[in-house]
């Protein structure tokens, strides 16, 4: 009699850590894959789980550019370099091209957040030359590599040197990507690399509309 209760006891201990497992496997945990509205769908966009940017500061023409800073309003995220041959300069039109037609659709657009991964060669003087050719509503920031690791490995930026001749001629492979972010500070969306102004302009004036309440 003492071995049956003894073989029931580890059975009912079996059961309750496998019923203890599946909760921790599939408890929800606060995060959740977001849907468009009804009727809606994205072309070049998908949607993120709204989780809130890390703290940063980085370097600007000015004061530190902060989260804090950012609070109130839409963000584009984009991380790049001014010596960028191709994709920079090509996304950073797009984007400007998209913040004027929300202004003329009454929509306030995003501002452009332009994140250099080359700060050795992109000093805060420099950056704000370059962004201002994509019009007043650009920041360019940069930072050391401990400044920008959190917010790098936040959007899952990678990036590397090649072709190095030496340490001011270089190019720099870096994810294409760039991010909405929401007024109070969380990724809301990701765009894959585009040509298609008109597809980032729609997506993005469906995404300023959606609600975050969610």
């Amino acid at each position: 009699m003492p071995r049956k209760l003894g073989l029931i006891a580890v059975g009912i201990a079996a059961l309750v850590l496998l019923a203890a497992l599946a909760v921790w496997f599939y408890w929800p945990t606060g995060n959740h894959q977001l849907a468009m509205p009804a009727g809606q769908s994205l072309d070049v966009a998908q949607l993120e789980e709204l989780t809130p940017l890390p703290a940063f500061a980085l370097e600007r023409k000015g004061p530190p550019l902060t989260q804090a800073d950012l609070r109130g309003r839409w963000s584009f995220f984009f991380f790049g370099y001014t010596n960028c041959p191709d994709a920079c300069p090509a996304t950073l039109g797009i984007l400007s091209h998209v913040q004027e037609a929300l202004q003329a659709r009454g929509q306030e657009p995003p501002r452009i957040v332009f994140v250099s991964l080359d700060p050795r060669r992109d000093s805060p003087e420099l950056l704000s030359r370059y962004t201002a050719v994509f019009g007043p509503d650009t920041i360019g920031a940069t930072g050391s590599e401990a400044a920008l690791r959190d917010l790098i490995a936040f959007f899952g930026i990678t990036f590397e040197r090649k072709d190095q001749v030496d340490k001011t001629n270089y190019t720099i492979d870096h994810t294409t990507n760039f991010f909405l972010v929401t007024p109070d500070g969380r990724w809301l969306a990701t765009f894959s690399p585009a040509d298609d102004a008109d597809s980032v302009l729609e997506d993005t004036a469906k995404l300023l509309r959606f609600p975050l309440q969610q």
